[in-house]
């Protein structure tokens, strides 16, 4: 143009958006992000789209129309939502930038000022304060950890929500020792380091008296033992007519401290020391017994001479008699004697006073007292759970006298989960980690005394079903049981993995301590593995239901379906001696067993073969594999 103006037209479009998404929306991880667009009219064949993709209706998102508002509500957002938010209708769009913050996840500072005041007996008062930027990264909680000074872990010993002071009694702790302590911060994103309070405590938890002492009969110069039980491991002292005993190594007295057990030995009890008192202090326990010392009879035998003074030989078995510190010769006047102290089984035999022209003979037998058991723990309660370590013990009147263990009649073998142990006059039958077969009755014999104990273990399933009964599609009824150690213990069953729900096809039954799984009538999608589950122990069944044979432990009627149980999960080894198996339609079964020694056998009307097997750890019938 020749005056060099410019004009300048605005251009206006009418679309269908009248109200548009916003440029961009902030939104903190975890909330809900909702994005509203408006249309000119009721419109269809929207499309809402996450970076170029196109959003569908989820859990997570939501689409809705009302009219000519249109809404998507992302359900709580993560990072990986971030991006552009698009909305098309037709050739119009608008867009939006959806901006996520992440919440940050730091675990809490360390608490500070970490003190401990032990002016109070047996107890320490530990104080400290939150870390000061506790109102950014807030604990949840504060947990306190233990451990003893003497080295080991830390253990967990108590948690609380306040800062502040807590007090720590000796009660808290399992044994007494000196104990050092330490804080942490904890919350959902992870704890801070542990701050350490600064020296140590003396603890001990308040013991009580659970076996007391028993007086002691011994011989003058064998061994006296005592012992007692107490409920803590707490340290002790022992003390003989009020005189405080020491541990000294080759020295009379022997002090021992086990656990919560508590054992003295005097070795070598003189006669004068009979009717002595020995007392075991504790923090307040205090118990006494007595000491008996039985001396030793001398045994004598004599004959007269003549002259006087005519010389004599003593003979034993026709040999001389060696003359010790046991055996002596007397001679007074025209009598001569021998004499023997303290005589044994050793010393029996035909002893003979030889004069060279005469001759006397005296037969000696020498019988020993009868051992008794002094002292046992058999009147405590011996109720355990698996797991748990059983130790029984009995003290003999004497060291050496032979000892056997029976369980419910039977003589013990030992092994890893049996241990037989001896020391001095104590016998000890201990089991490291008690399983349910191990409850029953236990005898100490001695020959001529005895101790019982009744031992009880609970935990998981003591019984399992032998076998499942005889099926047939369509018509027979399915029972597994197990058998508890207690009735109010929960139970889950599983069948393949997943737990059951009871219905019409499948009831689930509790009396008592026995719990049942009943398909009052089974089909052939009821196959599988059931698992009836206690959370320490779990049963298996292997359920098959097929148009072939049934194998069981016990002979069922005849049948078109197998059933075989597995082995319980705690890993038990069962012994099979035989397995039965019914041939439907007079077919033969298919047995395979890989046991040396084993052999089938088919009963006179061809319907009923048995496979017997000395150690029989599985079986296979009609291709169909079961295993103990």
């Amino acid at each position: 143009m020749k005056d060099k103006g410019r004009s300048i037209a605005e251009v206006s479009v009418r679309g269908v958006i009248v109200k548009r998404l916003p440029r961009k929306l902030d939104v903190m991880e975890g909330e809900n992000a909702a994005f509203c667009v408006e249309t000119r009219e009721a419109v269809e064949g929207i499309c809402w789209s996450h970076n170029g993709l196109q959003l569908h209706e989820s859990p997570r998102i939501v689409l809705k129309s009302f009219g000519r508002t249109h809404l998507l509500v992302l359900v709580h957002v993560t990072r990986e939502d971030a991006g552009v938010i698009s909305f098309t209708i037709g050739e119009s769009q608008t867009s939006s930038q959806l901006r996520v913050k992440c919440v940050k996840r730091d675990p809490p500072s360390a608490p500070v000022a970490a003190q401990m005041s032990t002016e109070q007996s047996n107890a320490a008062l530990l104080t400290w304060c939150p870390a000061p930027d506790v109102h950014h990264r807030p604990p949840s909680t504060y947990v306190l950890e233990r451990r003893e000074a003497a080295g080991g872990e830390w253990v967990q010993c108590l948690t609380t929500d306040l800062a502040g002071r807590v007090q720590v009694l000796g009660d808290s702790v399992p044994r007494e020792a000196d104990y050092c302590f330490r804080v942490c911060a904890v919350n959902k994103h992870g704890r801070s380091g542990p701050v350490e309070f600064p020296g140590s405590v003396h603890l001990a938890p308040a013991a009580r008296l659970e076996r007391g002492l028993q007086d002691a009969w011994v011989r003058d110069g064998e061994d006296a033992r005592f012992s007692l039980e107490l409920s803590a491991s707490v340290q002790g002292a022992w003390f003989l007519n009020g005189a405080r005993l020491g541990d000294e190594e080759g020295g009379r007295y022997g002090v021992q401290h086990c656990r919560t057990e508590h054992s003295l030995l005097i070795r070598g009890a003189q006669l004068a020391e009979s009717g002595a008192t020995v007392t075991f202090m504790a923090g307040g326990v205090r118990d006494s017994a007595t000491l008996h010392v039985q001396g030793k009879r001398a045994s004598r035998w004599g004959c007269e001479v003549s002259p006087e003074g005519a010389p004599v030989r003593w003979l034993k078995d026709g040999e001389a008699v060696p003359l010790d510190g046991v055996i002596a010769m007397q001679a007074e006047g025209c009598v001569r004697r021998l004499l023997i102290r303290s005589a044994t089984p050793a010393d029996a035999g035909t002893y003979t006073c030889d004069t060279g022209d005469d001759a006397v003979s005296f037969v000696v037998t020498v019988t020993e007292a009868p051992v008794r058991i002094v002292s046992s723990n058999e009147g405590a309660p011996h109720a355990y759970t698996a797991g748990q370590r059983v130790e029984l013990w009995c003290q003999l009147s004497r060291a050496e006298a032979p000892v056997c263990w029976y369980k419910d009649g039977e003589e013990v073998e030992e092994g890893e989960s049996l241990v037989l142990e001896r020391e001095g006059p104590r016998c000890r039958l201990v089991l490291p980690c008690a399983r349910p077969q191990d409850a029953g009755e236990f005898v100490c014999d001695v020959g001529g005394d005895s101790v019982f104990y009744n031992i009880t273990v609970a935990g998981g399933c003591v019984g399992t079903r032998p076998g499942v009964g005889p099926v047939s599609p369509g018509r027979g009824r399915v029972e597994l049981w197990c058998q508890l150690s207690r009735a109010e213990a929960l139970v889950c069953w599983y069948k393949d993995g997943e737990e059951v729900e009871a219905g019409e096809s499948l009831v689930l039954e509790c009396e008592g301590p026995r719990c049942r799984l009943v398909l009052p009538c089974v089909r052939l999608q009821d196959a599988g593995e059931f698992v009836c589950d206690v959370g320490g122990d779990s049963v298996f069944y292997n359920i098959t239901v097929a148009g072939g044979c049934v194998a069981q432990r016990q002979p069922p009627a005849p049948s078109p379906a197998l059933a075989s149980p597995l082995l319980p999960a705690t890993g038990r080894r069962w012994r099979r001696a035989r397995a039965w198996c019914w041939s439907a339609r007079g077919r033969g079964a298919g047995w395979c067993c890989p046991a040396p020694g084993c052999r089938t056998r088919e009963s006179s009307s061809a319907m009923l073969e048995t496979l017997l097997c000395p150690t029989t750890s599985w079986w296979q019938v009609g291709g169909t594999a079961g295993m103990p």
